[in-house]
């Protein structure tokens, strides 16, 4: 009984985590759909293709992510092995097995039903958006690429605190100081040489060419 309750413990921490982890991966700009979907295939390494995986490489703060789920994947198939060997080994399957697997399930399905879960997720994110934790590991900054004579290609990631959020790429005023867009990731999508128009918002990764010093000085938080 013991065993059947510690694995019962352990499939509720595994659910937890993948939660807390795709709420992660939706500051980052990913939707939540294809954020719960990468953290499942992170976790299970199932159905993780390569043209799905772009979408985490090229991003650094989501690789970083990826690299912790990596080590939880490897801990939790151990011991979700161990634990179906010790359950079959030790033949637990009986009646009051079977009603603490039915009461979790059932606990389960309730908290989805009723978005339970929804709403503490609204309230998590909320706190982990302005935590110290998410500014200690959210790489949220600009990336030189390529550099040549004073210009350079850089990658942005816009923070809440950037400049550039609300505006146009037209009032940003960015083509008067020799600084063109060139793309804008916005996690589930990629802009290519976006309009005039367009409006910046929280969590765009913006692709730039332009003078390095006005750069550094307009877009780096």
């Amino acid at each position: 009984m013991i065993i059947i309750f510690t694995f019962i413990v352990f499939l509720t921490l595994f659910l937890v985590l993948i939660e807390f982890f795709t709420i992660l991966f939706k500051l980052t700009g990913l939707p939540q759909d294809k954020a719960r979907f990468q953290v499942i295939s992170l976790l299970t390494s199932t159905g993780f293709t390569t043209k799905e995986s772009e979408i985490i490489v090229q991003h650094p703060t989501r690789r970083k992510l990826a690299s912790w789920l990596m080590v939880f994947s490897y801990v939790s198939t151990a011991t979700f092995i161990s634990f179906i060997v010790n359950i079959i080994m030790n033949s637990l399957i009986n009646p009051h097995t079977l009603l603490m697997i039915f009461i979790f399930i059932a606990l389960v399905y309730t908290i989805k039903r009723f978005n339970i879960l929804e709403t503490l997720e609204v309230k998590l994110e909320s706190n982990i958006s302005n935590s110290k934790f998410w500014n200690n590991i959210n790489d949220k900054y600009s990336g030189l690429i390529f550099r040549s004579k004073g210009y350079g290609l850089y990658e942005i990631y816009i923070s809440n605190k950037s400049v550039l959020i609300g505006k146009s790429i037209l009032d940003s005023n960015l083509k008067e100081n020799e600084i063109q867009v060139l793309n804008i990731d916005k996690g589930d999508k990629v802009i290519n040489f976006p309009t005039p128009q367009y409006i910046f918002e929280y969590k765009d990764k913006i692709t730039v060419y332009g003078n390095i010093k006005k750069i550094n000085n307009l877009l780096r938080d």
